[in-house]
C-alpha cells in the first residue's frame, strides 16, 4: 500500500466529517421518526380511551332510558290497573250496602284518594317515559311537563320563538336535560319562580332554564350527580352549556346550545 500523501489527508478528513455527519443526521431522524410514532401511538390510545369513555356514557344513558320504559310501563299497566281495579270494587260496593253519613264520607274519601293515585301514576309513568313524544316532538312535551309542575309549588312558565317538530332520540335527550334541571330547581332551589326559554335557529336549539332560588353556592353543587349526568348528555349531544345568574342577580340561570345536526 502506498504511503499516505500529504495531499489526501484534507480529503480524508472531510470523507471522515461526512461520514459522522451522516450518523448523526441518521441517528437523530430516527430519533425523530421514533418519537413521532410513539406520540401517534399515545394520541391513538387517547383516542381510544376517549371513544371507549363515551361509549360507556352512551350505553349508561341509553341503559337509564330503558329502564325509564320498564318502570314507566310497570307503573302504567301493572299500578295503574290495579288502582283502577279498586276504584271499580269500591264504586261496586258503595252500591251494594245501606249508606249513613259515616259509610258515605268514607266511600267518597277513599274514592278521591284512588283518583289522586291514579293520576299520580300517570303523571309519573308519563314523566318516566312520554308515550307521545315521538309524535308531540321536544315543544309540546316540555309544555306539557311544566303545566303539569305548574302552580306546584312553582311557578313555571315557558317562552319559545320559531317553533320546530324535533321528535328523534336527540330531541328525547335534551327534554330529559330539561326536565332533570327543571327537577333540580324544584327540589333544591327554594324558588318560586322558574322561565324555560328555548329559542330556535337555523342550526341550533338555545335554551334557557332560570330559577329565582338560592342557586349554587360551592364547586361541589355545581359537581353533583343531577348536574354530572346534564354534562354527559351535552356531550353525547355536542352541546354547550354554561351556569351563571340570572340578569336580576338571584337565583340561577343554566343555558344550552344544542346543535340540530351533527
Amino acid at each position: 500500500m502506498g504511503q499516505l500523501q500529504e495531499q489526501d489527508i484534507p480529503t480524508l478528513v472531510l470523507l471522515g466529517s461526512v461520514g459522522i455527519l451522516l450518523l448523526v443526521g441518521g441517528l437523530g431522524f430516527f430519533l425523530l421518526m421514533y418519537q413521532k410514532r410513539m406520540l401517534k401511538e399515545k394520541q391513538e390510545r387517547a383516542m381510544q380511551e376517549l371513544n371507549y369513555q363515551n361509549q360507556m356514557i352512551k350505553l349508561q344513558l341509553e341503559s337509564q332510558e330503558q329502564e325509564r320504559k320498564r318502570i314507566g310501563a310497570d307503573l302504567h299497566d301493572s299500578l295503574g290497573s290495579l288502582l283502577w281495579g279498586a276504584k271499580v270494587n269500591v264504586s261496586f260496593i258503595q252500591k251494594s250496602v245501606d249508606q249513613n253519613n259515616a259509610t258515605l264520607t268514607s266511600y267518597q274519601e277513599l274514592n278521591q284518594i284512588l283518583d289522586e293515585s291514579i293520576e299520580t301514576v300517570r303523571r309519573i309513568a308519563w314523566e318516566l317515559t312520554p308515550q307521545a313524544f315521538h309524535y308531540a316532538g321536544l315543544s309540546a312535551s316540555v309544555t306539557k311537563l311544566c303545566d303539569r309542575l305548574d302552580g306546584k309549588g312553582i311557578e313555571i312558565s315557558v317562552k319559545e320563538e320559531n317553533s320546530q317538530l324535533w321528535n328523534d332520540d336527540r330531541a328525547l335527550q335534551v327534554f330529559r336535560i330539561i326536565q332533570e334541571l327543571i327537577s333540580n330547581a324544584i327540589k333544591h332551589s327554594g324558588a318560586s319562580q322558574l322561565m324555560v326559554s328555548m329559542k330556535w335557529l337555523n342550526a341550533s336549539l338555545n335554551i334557557i332554564v332560570a330559577d329565582n332560588g338560592t342557586g349554587l353556592k360551592s364547586e361541589v353543587e355545581k359537581k353533583g350527580v343531577g348536574l354530572w349526568n346534564i354534562n354527559q348528555r351535552i356531550k353525547q349531544l355536542d352541546g354547550k352549556i354554561s351556569i351563571g345568574n340570572p340578569p336580576t342577580g338571584t337565583g340561577l340561570e343554566i343555558s344550552l346550545e344544542i346543535p340540530l345536526v351533527i
